[in-house]
């Protein structure tokens, strides 16, 4: 649980600055392991894994994840805060994400 927190220990002592975490897709291993009937071990792991990784990380610059589950309604984030969610259907980075949504006002 311990293991990205040590990992980004370790690069910023090599490379001599904070380190940038990017965790892709963190809830799918939440979601497949639902059906098999063991998903209680791993929101322990996901949510111990997140903490020592993001919150108590003093080597971490900033953290990007991407995942389908909205991480504020969720209950393996409890412990953590300071999340920012954009989606893929707002407007902040619709240029990086590949789909462009026009908003029109109706007069």
């Amino acid at each position: 649980m311990t293991s990205l927190k040590k990992l980004s220990e370790l690069l910023e002592r090599h490379f001599g600055a904070r380190v940038i975490l990017l965790i892709d897709k963190y809830d799918v291993p939440l979601t497949k392991v639902h059906e098999n009937g063991y998903s209680d071990k791993m929101v322990f792991l996901v949510r111990n894994l997140l903490v020592q990784a993001l919150k108590t990380n003093e080597s971490l610059k900033f953290a990007v994840l991407t995942g389908c589950i909205c991480i504020s309604r969720e209950s393996i984030f409890t412990g953590l805060n300071n999340f920012n969610i954009f989606s893929i259907i707002g407007v902040e980075f619709d240029e990086y994400f590949g789909l462009r949504i026009k908003r029109f006002r109706i007069i």
